[in-house]
């Protein structure tokens, strides 16, 4: 308010400002006017002293040229005489001229006549000087007629002169008051000028000074928000991990406790401890879920997949539910759909999966349609519409307006009659735009309803391949393998504990990231895998890892297990130097895919990976040579694995490339000649841009043998050493 009316204070200063400068120069305009004016006048006035001095004088020259002439009656003179006249003549019609405005008519009448009677009475006197002689001239003369003539002259030029004198004393007097005005103004409005200048100027420094504030307050408050956003990621973090960490364990001891001999009313509670869990779970996801939308940390990824087989997986996993509620769900195919798109496969399993489970929660008779349409199509992208209809109770109109508002639910009752947050469709709805998608919903109460999504996605090129999904299935392990199992809560250090042991693997336990590194760092031959949890007391994951990878310099598989459901964290995870990652609650299935898929990698001892014959034509039988080369290998190589690794999850093309050329000449010194033709597809993937699919597909080739080298290598050197000491 004080701000406002401050400038309104400015506004007025300025503005009276431009007024009294106006006025000012009005003014002063006004006093040099007057001023020039009487400059003009002072001139004239001046001009008009000049000619009647000149004419008194001509008057007086005529008069003596007209005695010289009557005495000496010379030629001469007769002309000088002429001049007098005639300049008389021309004087007074200049003064006439000049004067006649500003004086008395009666006074130039009478200088007039006495100036004609003085040319008269000359003429006369040359008439008898002619006509009757000189003396006739001369007696004319003496009779003194022309004297008075020429003192009359002379009378009323003074007295005109007098008058004359008046006006010219009062025109310099104006000249001088008007003179003193203009400089009076002049100065005035100098100061003005100064005054106004000042302000000005005080004004901009005032202005500068409160933006140079401005954006000082401007840099804090950001400073503030990033710190605002890092404590809500954190809490977030924080949050995920605490709450995701006992529902892991209950629902993995719900599972193990299903398996058991279970009397009618204990698999009762046990349904619908996992029921209950589960719904829980899904809360919050949903929660966690709309933090990560609003803080930006949601990030769409543009990978290849298979449209048409993705809807087939959804529709299976939700037909067992369907068909407990007595309901149908069936979907459609637009046939002109490319079999393989490029987009996020997750979140698009994430909207329909929440639409799917909606239309079934909300459907007591009748089923649900499940309809994929081609809305658009060009060279490289394609607009695929989703088309969800139930046969549902419907949504009020004007419950449609706000149903894709947070905690909104199209009837008061829904929530105590179908449970729920509320939360669901304002996800989807954020997750369909956050994909530059859009979502609608048209429904009749009693009559059901349909929700209808557009979304865009790329058209993938025959080159690339969708990943496919996992097959979850359980198979014995090719050999037996020890694991190191980095985990601080008793729940699920008990729950892993069962896991391992009921799958014959042979495991030791530590609770946190210091005690990992410890134990590695004393035997980390005795491990082929670690199972390594984020966040822990003493030493979070990020740091055991990286000492692990950096300091112990060891390349064993590290698997992250994590509550964190944030997204970018598998790839923070993985930049680190982790191999895979597997969130929490864990899954017994997958967890034990990816236990298999890095036991496999270490259990074929019997394939050799090094050409030592071709490391031996190098050395030319210099075993020093061979075990340098072998340590800087074990050394070296570990480190350009993860660079390449990390270089990939960045989707850093250029750095992809570099690392995978300098890979190339590491592996050559050793004779691994079956990763050129794998390197060499990754660099020229990488230069092309071909996509990250095909270049992460050759790198797990690359990593699995990289392995095994080095393992090899390891043995290798260890029975060099042992060769040593028996000798």
């Amino acid at each position: 308010m004080l701000n406002t009316r401050f400038k309104y204070l400015l506004l007025i200063i300025f503005l009276v400002s431009i007024l009294l400068i106006v006025f000012l120069q009005y003014n002063s305009g006004k006093s040099i006017k007057h001023l020039i004016g009487d400059n003009k006048s002072l001139l004239g006035e001046l001009q008009i002293k000049s000619k009647l001095q000149k004419l008194q004088t001509d008057i007086i020259f005529s008069e003596s040229a007209l005695r010289e002439l009557v005495n000496n009656d010379d030629a001469q003179h007769i002309q000088e005489f002429d001049k007098g006249i005639n300049s008389i003549e021309s004087e007074f019609t200049e003064i006439d001229s000049l004067i006649k405005p500003t004086y008395d008519p009666e006074l130039r009448n009478r200088i007039d006549f006495l100036i004609k009677e003085k040319i008269e009475n000359s003429d006369q006197a040359i008439h008898l000087l002619f006509n009757q002689g000189k003396d006739s001239a001369l007696g004319f003369i003496r009779t003194m007629r022309g004297r008075v003539i020429r003192d009359s002259i002379i009378q009323t030029i003074s007295f005109l002169n007098e008058n004359r004198q008046l006006a010219l004393s009062n025109i310099s007097r104006s000249v001088n008051v008007n003179g003193s005005k203009a400089k009076s103004w002049g100065i005035i409005l100098a100061v003005i000028a100064c005054f106004a200048s000042i302000i000005a100027f005080w004004y901009l420094i005032y202005q500068g000074q409160r933006q140079q504030k401005l954006i000082q307050t401007l840099d804090s408050s950001e400073k503030k928000l990033k710190e605002t956003s890092k404590v809500q990621e954190q809490f977030v973090a924080n949050i995920s991990h605490e709450i995701r960490t006992p529902m892991n364990a209950i629902l993995g001891f719900t599972g193990l406790l299903q398996r058991t001999k279970l009397d009618k009313n204990q698999q009762e509670y046990v349904r619908s401890i996992r029921s209950s869990s589960e719904n829980l779970l899904t809360i919050i996801n949903d929660i966690l879920d709309l933090s990560r939308i609003e803080s930006g940390m949601m990030h769409i990824e543009m990978l290849p997949f298979n449209l048409r087989e993705l809807l087939d997986s959804l529709i299976t996993m939700m037909n067992e539910k369907a068909k407990n509620r007595n309901l149908y769900l069936r979907s459609e195919s637009d046939e002109s759909i490319p079999k393989t798109l490029k987009g996020d496969a997750v979140r698009l399993t994430q909207i329909l999966l929440n639409l799917i489970s909606n239309a079934l929660k909300f459907t007591h008779k009748g089923g649900v349609l499940v309809k994929l349409e081609m809305k658009e199509k060009t060279d490289q992208t394609c607009f695929i519409r989703f088309v969800i209809s139930d046969t549902g109770i419907g949504i009020d109109p004007e419950k449609q307006k706000t149903i894709f508002e947070r905690f909104q639910q199209a009837q008061p009752e829904t929530t105590r009659r179908y449970g729920g947050t509320g939360l669901g469709l304002s996800i989807v709805k954020q997750l369909v735009e956050l994909q530059n998608g859009k979502i609608s919903v048209t429904s009749e109460p009693g009559k059901g309803s349909v929700f209808t999504v557009d979304l865009p996605y790329q058209i993938a090129g025959e080159e690339e391949k969708a990943v496919p999904a996992p097959v979850l299935v359980a198979e014995p392990l090719l050999q037996k393998i020890k694991l190191l199992v980095a985990e601080d809560n008793v729940m699920n250090r008990k729950l892993v504990e069962h896991l391992l042991e009921q799958w014959q693997i042979d495991f030791d336990m530590v609770t946190n990231g210091a005690e990992a590194v410890e134990v590695l760092s004393r035997k980390a031959e005795e491990y082929d895998m670690v199972l390594m949890d984020i966040q822990m007391p003493e030493m979070d994951g990020y740091t055991a890892t990286e000492k692990i990878r950096y300091d112990l310099r060891l390349n064993l598989p590290i698997v992250a297990m994590t509550a964190h459901a944030l997204a970018g964290e598998k790839e923070k995870c993985i930049g680190v130097g982790m191999d895979d990652y597997i969130s929490k609650p864990i899954n017994e299935q997958q967890l034990y895919n990816l236990i298999h898929k890095y036991a496999k990698i270490f259990s074929d001892d019997d394939v050799a990976v090094i050409d030592r014959e071709y490391l031996r034509s190098l050395s030319k039988g210099d075993e020093a040579f061979e075990k340098n080369m072998m340590k800087a290998f074990s050394e070296q190589m570990p480190r350009e694995l993860n660079a390449l690794k990390t270089a990939i999850a960045e989707k850093n093309y250029k750095k992809i490339e570099s690392a995978a050329h300098s890979m190339k000449s590491t592996v050559s010194f050793l004779g691994i000649h079956q990763l050129a033709p794998l390197l060499e597809q990754i660099e020229t993937d990488s230069q092309n841009k071909n996509g990250i699919t095909g270049i992460h597909h050759s790198f797990t080739s690359v990593e699995a043998t990289c392995h095994l080298a080095i393992k090899e290598v390891s043995k290798l050197m260890l029975f060099d050493k042992n060769q040593v000491d028996l000798k």
